[in-house]
Order: C-alpha cells, then structure tokens, then sequence
C-alpha cells in the first residue's frame, strides 16, 4: 500500500520534495527550449548537421538546374571583374547565386522545410524566402529569364512567393507583385557624374635674353633718375648707349 506524504519520515519526505523540484526544473527547461527561437545564423551552422539528407538533396537539385540554365543560356554563369587597365580583380558570382537560391526556395517551400528563426523564416538553413525582390531585379539585369528552364522555376517560386507572404506590405513583396503582372521596371544605376575638370595653374612664362635685358635698363634707370639726368655730360659713350637701348 503507498503511503501518504505525511506517513513519511522526514527523510523520505525531503527525498520527495528534491524529487518533484529535479523533475519541475527539467519541465520548466523544456518547456524554455520548446519555445525559444534560434538566430538565422544558428539554423546555418546547425542545417547540414541535423538535416544531411536534404543538405544533399538541396545540393543536388541546384546543381542540375544550374546546369540545365546554362545549357540553355549557353554561356557559364557570372563575370570578371577588371580594373580600367584590364587586369581580372575579381569574380562577379552574382548570378550563380540567383540560379541556386530559386532552387532551394522552390523546392523547400515545396517540401516544408521552412525554419522560423527570429529574424523571419529561413530555407534550407540558408534564404530568407520573404526577401525575394532581389532575385527579380538579377533576373531582369542578367538575361536570365531567356532560360526557359529557370524561367518555368522562377515565376512558379515567385507564385508561391506571392501565395505565402501576400498579407506582407514590403518593397519585396510589392516586387514579387509588380513582376507577376508583368509591370516590373528594372531600375538603371544611377549614372556617376563626370569629373570636374582640373584648373592648371598658370605658369608664368620665362622672359627671353632680350626682355630680361631691357628689364634691367629700366631697372636701372630708375636707380640713376634720381642721382642725375639723362642728358648728364659726364656719362660715358658706352654708357649712353645702354642706357638709350643701343648695347
């Protein structure tokens, strides 16, 4: 027969008591984990370990596509970037990343393997579906639609896109809007202003043998009006003619 509580000895009581505390604690703990929601960042790091067969499946299914997308562009996906003399700097990845992201948003949406982190929700431990408008502006810049196989994926994403986040009031989603009702108008880059022109100094020109000698009769002349006049009788012939510009 169980005993009641107060048939205890005050042992077994305390023994209860530490029982029930160990076992609100591990409740309260897991009601704590239930609840709590993890960071994007997170989700990333955790993905490929908790979930290695849709890692596997997400990477397969990418790479077909993007294969198939450049089959039919017939051209490899992104560019080099060059400096003004020619040189490659870098590599614009740009588009591959475009191609590989509706991939991975279609088919996750497709499957439910959405992840809720705090900072919204979070496919394949990777994209934020919701932000999408960026996907659109790269589609319509780089040609990519003229792929008919991306062409079918992207608009089917950007449906289901529209279906799930339609409540949303977001420049994204008015994107995803705009471009379902063919009204999307790709913005051109603002176009940089020309270079003010550079103001050259003026140089002071260098004065011929000539000029600097007639610059020095005049200065010189200056010097000696005060001391005596010109038509002195004592200035000798020589100086005379320096002085009237004949030396």
């Amino acid at each position: 027969m169980k005993k009641r509580i107060a048939d205890l000895s005050p042992e077994e009581q305390e023994t209860v008591r530490a029982y029930n505390r160990e076992q609100k604690q591990k409740s309260r703990a897991a009601q704590k984990a239930a609840r709590y929601i993890p960071t994007a960042d997170e989700v990333f790091d955790a993905f490929p370990v908790e979930f290695p067969e849709r890692t596997k499946q997400l990477s397969e299914y990418a790479e077909q596509f993007s294969n198939k997308v450049v089959e039919e562009l017939r051209r490899e996906l992104g560019s080099a970037q060059k400096d003004p003399l020619g040189n490659v700097v870098g590599y614009d990845h740009s588009e591959e990343f475009v191609v590989d992201r509706v991939a991975r948003c279609l088919l996750s949406l497709k499957k439910g393997w959405v992840q809720k982190v705090q900072e919204g929700e979070l496919v394949s431990g990777l994209y934020f579906p919701e932000s999408s408008g960026s996907v659109v502006e790269a589609a319509h810049r780089y040609g990519l639609k003229h792929s008919q196989t991306f062409s079918q994926l992207y608009f089917e994403l950007l449906k289901t896109l529209d279906k799930r986040y339609q409540h949303e009031q977001t420049e994204d989603a008015a994107i995803i809007r705009a471009e379902l009702a063919g009204e999307y108008v790709l913005k051109l880059p603002m176009p940089k202003p020309e270079p003010m022109p550079t103001k050259i100094p003026d140089v002071p020109s260098v004065p011929s043998d000539a000029e600097m000698l007639e610059q020095g009769r005049n200065r010189l002349l200056n010097q000696l009006q005060p001391q005596f006049r010109v038509q002195e009788p004592n200035i000798s012939p020589q100086a005379r003619q320096y002085l009237d510009g004949i030396l």
